[in-house]
């Protein structure tokens, strides 16, 4: 400190036993302090607490970060007077399982504030945490992670006043169960140009309680524009395998997550407007669950003048789901396709061309036939994709996908062959992108050809017919399965050539 004479100062320090008398007269004594950073325990936080409530004035600013004891740990309720004079400088705060007094009325001129890991008996109540937001009007960032108030759920609307206007906010980051975050917006009035970050990481009373999330995310998204609105990516990550084995036996390890990002026409900071993550840390595996969330969160979505459509590693969908988020996205230029096939997807357009018979042209007044999956599909880009990869039948209990039942009817066949139809009924792609893609069957490139005006593709990784596996039609990831006798195969593309009159040549 003696060097340091008046320039500012920044504490950065992992607080030990053998520091914390240090740690405690740097913060007390030291002239000017510009920013800290604690990282310690909670008997080693406890002497600190009142030096935090009352740092130096020039403090801009405060990140605590408190290991997570191996059971829950109360800390002390303050013997000390939490008010005084606004901390003018103070601009960031960063708080980790640390009390909740720490952000005090002083503290109004913060721009960016991160909760994460309250302790459910260190939460404020309701009223408590709210009145203290409202006090933040110069907020421009704010994250809550798992540190909601403890009773928001049993205040109703109709008696609070008004809800907490936050006019400045820019973005918005909740991470909780659908019933605190659902409740947490509902008490909030945000921007139009807010962008919301969202992550559902508890399963707690998800079935009764997604209704509530997307009927509040509807009630924020209503107010600003869908025009503006250009690009949606689904992306989804697998962790660890779906089965154990060679059977069908769940692993439990297995973890699967899916995320929906809406992005702006004029976002030059590639941020997303809305960041949806679904990911559970308990354990599950119900794709009828997924289904029921993506779909819920989509129907809330201001998506009805999205022009691109941008999939990631999306398996667990079928044809069923595919259906209805291709209604809600009638105005689909672009299709951008990366990592593993979206086999029900590709099946979705060819069943719904299928069951058009009359020539379909788009009207003049830009209109279109709403019965038609994306009738202003122009460009298809795939990129690293398996266009050999097989896809799985729909199962007869529920409209989710059966890992019994594969269909090995090979992807860019099937894409083929709803481009096919599409023309047919007038629909032309204008062209189609191969982009370091596997397994390309030649044959299957000669008649991509004939059914779009332009193709593309670095024939990286292609396969004649006579070098494929003829025991295998279709590739699937792993051989988990394959040999399984409660395993079914199934050539659904072949099989509906065979049922239908088709001009389109299939294999």
């Amino acid at each position: 400190m003696e060097r340091a004479k008046i320039a500012p100062l920044h504490v950065d320090a992992v607080v030990t036993d053998s520091n914390i008398r240090l740690v405690q007269r740097t913060l007390q004594l030291a002239h000017r302090i510009q920013d800290i950073h604690l990282r310690c325990d909670i008997p080693n936080i406890n002497p600190l607490l009142e030096t935090l409530a009352h740092p130096n004035p020039s403090l801009e600013s405060l990140i605590v970060e408190i290991q997570k004891p191996p059971f829950e740990e109360v800390y002390t309720l303050p013997s000390f007077p939490i008010i005084g004079p606004p901390l003018l400088n103070l601009k960031y705060m960063e708080l980790h399982s640390t009390p909740f007094y720490l952000l005090t009325s002083r503290c109004t001129n913060l721009t960016r504030l991160q909760l994460h890991d309250l302790p459910l008996i260190e939460r404020p109540t309701f009223c408590n945490f709210f009145s203290m937001l409202q006090q933040l009007q110069s907020l421009e960032y704010l994250t809550l992670d798992r540190s909601f108030p403890i009773n928001v759920e049993s205040v109703d609307l109709q008696s609070f006043n008004h809800r907490i206007t936050l006019s400045k906010l820019q973005t918005i980051s909740l991470v909780g169960s659908v019933i605190e975050i659902a409740n947490t917006l509902r008490y909030l009035s945000l921007p139009p140009s807010t962008s919301l970050i969202i992550k559902v990481c508890s399963l707690a009373d998800l079935r009764n309680n997604i209704w509530r999330l997307s009927q509040t995310l509807n009630d924020h998204c209503y107010f600003s524009s869908d025009e503006d609105m250009e690009t949606v990516v689904l992306s989804g990550q697998d962790a660890g395998t779906r089965f154990i084995g060679n059977g069908f036996d769940p692993n439990p390890d297995f973890r699967h997550s899916f995320r929906i990002r809406v992005f702006r026409a004029s976002c030059d900071s590639g941020g997303a407007a809305i960041d949806f993550t679904f990911e559970p840390h308990e354990d599950y595996s119900d794709d009828e669950m997924k289904i029921m969330v993506l779909i819920g969160i989509m129907r809330a979505l201001p998506l009805y003048q999205i022009r691109t459509l941008a999939v990631r590693d999306i398996e667990f969908m079928t044809q069923k789901t595919w259906s209805q988020v291709l209604h809600m996205l009638p105005c689909i230029q672009v299709l951008d396709i990366q990592g593993s096939p979206p086999s029900g997807l590709a099946w979705a357009l060819l069943l719904n061309a299928s069951l058009h018979e009359q020539a379909f042209k788009i009207p003049e007044d830009g209109g279109y036939d709403k019965r038609l999956f994306a009738p202003r599909l122009q460009d298809i880009y795939l990129h690293w994709v398996d266009c050999s990869a097989g896809g799985y039948m729909t199962s007869s209990a529920a409209a989710v996908n059966s890992y019994y039942d594969l269909d090995d009817s090979r992807f860019l066949d099937v894409l083929n062959a709803s481009l096919g139809e599409r023309r047919r009924l007038g629909l032309y792609l204008r062209s189609l992108s191969l982009d370091n893609c596997e397994f390309v069957m030649r044959e299957s490139v000669e008649r991509a050809r004939r059914v779009v005006l332009h193709l593309i593709s670095d024939f990286r990784n292609s396969v004649k017919a006579g070098e494929a596996d003829e025991a295998c039609l279709a590739r699937y990831r792993g051989t988990w399965n394959l040999g399984h006798p409660r395993i079914s195969h199934y050539y659904r593309l072949r099989t509906l050539a065979m049922d239908s009159d088709f001009p389109y040549p299939y294999p």
